[in-house]
């Protein structure tokens, strides 16, 4: 168990999950549900009827924070909660919107015995309409049946095998509800979603595309840009609620750009305005930052964070929990890891095929962390999972493209699930259409990395190496994974006896010279070959393998004092 455990508890109150799009008035549905997960299918919902288990939402059934900590007997689970309607909600003239953050895989959702819908997708958010299933009753009984096989659906380093049998680079799967579930009331018409571009040309400003449910004519939204946590306008604009909106910062001592170092976000406020009636309004942010590749003074290519190059030195990050599994077990948990980063000198964290919740993007945003995010990864090896995993890449880019801490998408890991490399660029197109303002990486360390993509991206453990750009295509070189330095730290061993890495070190004073030592390599690949980028696997030990700056639960294995201070040097000489 890691330290927040202590802290986890079925009252406990999370943040609002959202946090680029934020009404004031929610309320959450975590803590005591009910639970089956020995059920062989979903044919029979059990209306009106008690499961047999007590599980804590949002842990997923596998871990020890849920209070199951078991497998599913048949890949299918039903868990259910009853409710009462908030009290702030008007069910006669606003809508009830029913919000699951994450469900792994595939979920059928029913509230008073009435089918929402289903979903599949273990990864992004989604929700429904429950206005009409709630409207004869103040009591509410609501019931999620989920199908999981952690198969060929996009699944990441899930294994069932892992649970019983821990080993290898796949871990602990996750099934069921392992993130928020949330209700707001809205009104009939009201801001679905919303679309927040930084633009550094001209005075700076941000483009706000919204989406509005049932707007009537002439409607308009206004964009106020604020500072001193909102009290301070510094941009403002109104236009039609069907079009891009655009606000310009008007003084130039308002304008912040957002880096790693001076990680500044501004407030943003999205009204809907019927006439001069605000219909609807909704809370967000934003950091003034453009990425994109562009030659050196010396014809490399390099990620240009607003016009400027610096080198990105980071760690591969997995995003697993011996307590949680999937599940961070409280915020403050769920940024540890970003803010350990920082503490020790990288700017740059690369997720490691996984999705996680928006508040974890928000904490990059917030501490000033670069983000590579990749998708997470599924077998593809027919057309309709082939078709699944499309629709999942596309949920990812539009669901996260909010934040500036993201600045590079990764489609495929060393080619996992890549069918073929004519997929590969259809899916590489595709990203950058959804999303022009980020660099795509096709094939993170794969077959063909390079081949479309605005990088190419090696991968090479222990020592490091690099790649060679590419000025022809204007592809910038990155080492997508190196390191794996295994220190095996006593009584910190998910697994002991069983631990694994790709170099073994007997002290935490060993492995901090050898991370020391292939940094200075490292920063010699800067000029020659024109080396951009590099992520040592990784920041935690992921179960049996050991090779983490920190153990699994989270202690420090490396001197923080003398890493920081390599990682310095490295940014030193890399921007100089």
């Amino acid at each position: 168990m890691t330290k927040f455990s202590k802290d986890v508890h079925p009252d406990q109150v999370p943040p609002h999950p959202r946090p680029t799009m934020v009404r004031p008035s929610w309320q959450h549905l975590n803590g005591l549900w009910q639970i089956n997960h020995t059920i062989s299918d979903l044919t029979s919902p059990p209306f009106g009827k008690d499961l047999p288990y007590e599980i804590l939402v949002p842990y997923p059934v596998e871990s020890p924070l849920s209070g199951i900590r078991n497998l599913t007997t048949n890949n299918f689970l039903w868990q259910r909660r009853l409710f009462a309607t908030p009290p702030n909600c008007n069910l006669s003239s606003e809508r009830v919107l029913l919000h699951f953050e994450a469900v792994d895989w595939n979920a059928t959702v029913y509230l008073n015995k009435k089918m929402l819908g289903t979903h599949a997708g273990g990864y992004d958010a989604f929700h429904f309409d429950a206005t009409d299933a709630m409207k004869a009753s103040s009591s509410h009984e609501l019931l999620v049946g989920v199908y999981d096989p952690t198969g060929d659906e996009p699944h990441g380093k899930q294994s069932r095998g892992a649970f019983s049998h821990p080993g290898g680079i796949f871990y602990t799967c996750t099934s069921g509800i392992w993130q928020t579930v949330w209700m707001e009331c809205v009104p009939p018409t009201h801001i679905v979603d919303i679309f927040n571009n930084p633009d550094l040309d001209g005075n700076g400003s941000v483009t706000v595309t919204a989406t509005i449910a049932s707007p009537s004519a002439n409607m308009q939204i206004r964009v106020d840009i604020t500072t001193n946590n909102g009290t301070q306008i510094v941009g403002t604009a109104t236009g039609p609620a069907t079009k891009p909106v655009r606000a310009a910062i008007k003084n130039a001592k308002d304008r912040h750009l957002w880096t790693p170092t001076t990680p500044f976000l501004y407030d943003l406020k999205v009204s809907l305005l019927d006439g001069t009636t605000v219909v609807d309004a909704v809370d967000s942010y934003f950091g003034l930052r453009v990425i994109r590749i562009a030659n050196d003074s010396q014809g490399i290519p390099r990620p240009m964070l607003n016009g400027e190059f610096i080198f990105q030195v980071g760690t591969l990050d997995q995003g697993f929990w011996p307590d949680g599994a999937y599940t961070a077990p409280t915020d403050e948990a769920l940024a540890y890891d970003l803010v350990v980063h920082k503490q020790l000198g990288f700017n740059t964290v690369r997720k490691h095929v996984k999705v996680e919740p928006r508040r974890w993007y928000y904490h990059a945003d917030r501490l000033g962390l670069l983000v590579w995010q990749d998708m997470p990864s599924g077998n593809n090896n027919d057309p309709t999972m082939q078709a699944q995993f499309r629709i999942e890449l596309e949920r990812l880019v539009l669901g996260r493209r909010n934040h500036p801490s993201i600045v590079q998408w990764e489609i495929f890991n060393e080619g996992w699930g890549q069918a073929s490399d004519d997929w590969m660029g259809e899916l590489v197109d595709e990203v950058a259409g959804i999303d022009p303002y980020r660099i795509v990486d096709d094939s993170s360390g794969g077959r063909c990395a390079g081949c479309y993509g605005n990088v190419t991206d090696m991968h090479r453990y222990s020592p490091p190496g690099s790649p060679t750009p590419d000025p022809a295509k204007g592809l910038a070189a990155l080492l997508g994974e190196f390191g794996g330095v295994l220190l095996v730290v006593d009584g910190h061993q998910w697994a002991p006896g069983k631990c694994h890495g790709y170099r073994t070190v007997n002290s935490s004073d060993d492995l901090t010279a050898v991370y020391a030592s292939y940094v200075e390599m490292i920063a010699g690949f800067k000029t020659k070959p024109g080396l951009s980028a590099s992520i040592y696997t990784q920041i935690t030990d992921c179960e049996t393998e050991c090779n983490g700056v920190m153990t699994y639960d989270r202690i420090v294995k490396m001197n923080a004092a003398k890493t920081k201070a390599a990682n310095d040097m490295l940014n030193s000489k890399m921007n100089s």
